[in-house]
Parts: C-alpha cells; structure tokens; sequence
C-alpha cells in the first residue's frame, strides 16, 4: 500500500509543477501579448511625432529623422523582447519540484524494498530457504 502511496504523491507533485509552469508560462505569454499591443501603439503615434520632432525641431534631414525613429523603434523592441524571454521560477514551482523528486526517490526505494521482499517471500525465495534448511540440517542434523 505505500507504493499506491508513494505514486499518488509523486503524481500530485508533478501536477503542482506543471501547474505552476503552466501559470509562468502564462504570464510570460501575457505580458509578451501587451508589450506587443503597446509596442505597435507606440509605433504608430509616435513615428510621425519623433520625426517631426527631429526634423522641424532638431534641425535633422530627412533621412537622419527617419534613422533616429528607426533606432528608437529597434531598442523599444530589444527592451521587450528581453523583460518577455525571461523566465524565473517562482518558489511555488520550486517547492513543487522538490517534493516531486522527493516522492520520485521515495517511490523508487519502496519499489527496491518491494522487489527484494517479493523474492525472498516469493516461491524463489521459499525454494532457496528450504535448501538452506536443508544444507543446515544435514549439516548439524543426527548422523547415524
């Protein structure tokens, strides 16, 4: 019965992980989907007003305008696309994931423990103690 046990841990702490991936995972994508929406946002209002800016206001020509728009647009993009790739485990996750391998290591010592003791009380087992009984009576038995 501490095997069914021992699975049924292993599995619930399994499940814990892959919730709490699940929930990463989810914010991740979440906040890739907004950075994207305020990233075109922002894109789109704000092109015309930089290039205006560099233009009429900083004295730029029109194609040193339309390059400073163009860089800023690159690093606004580099900037999300690294807050978006990073991806740290909360401790929830990382206590699930303990107690997975904790339950997996439990589960693969009771299987070792189980096996063992299948075989000695099992009719190899009971074939070999019979032999042994067999070696020691003859041994220490009456000789006569």
């Amino acid at each position: 019965m501490k095997i069914a046990e021992l699975g049924k841990a292993t599995v619930q702490a399994e499940l814990t992980v892959r919730r709490q991936m699940a929930i990463r995972i989810g914010r991740q994508v979440a906040f890739l989907v907004i950075a994207a929406i305020f990233g075109l946002l922002a894109v789109l209002s704000g092109h015309a007003l930089l290039w205006a800016f560099a233009y009429q206001t900083l004295g730029f020509s029109v194609l040193g305008a339309a390059i400073l728009v163009f860089a800023i647009d690159a690093a606004v993009a580099v900037l999300f696309l690294l807050l978006g790739r990073r991806s740290i485990m909360t401790p929830e996750e990382i206590r699930a994931r303990f107690e997975r391998d904790h339950a997996i290591n439990d589960l693969r010592q009771a299987m070792a423990l189980t096996a063992i003791t299948s075989a000695i009380a099992g009719p190899v087992g009971r074939q070999a103690g019979r032999a042994i009984w067999q070696v020691m009576r003859s041994a220490f038995g009456r000789k006569g």
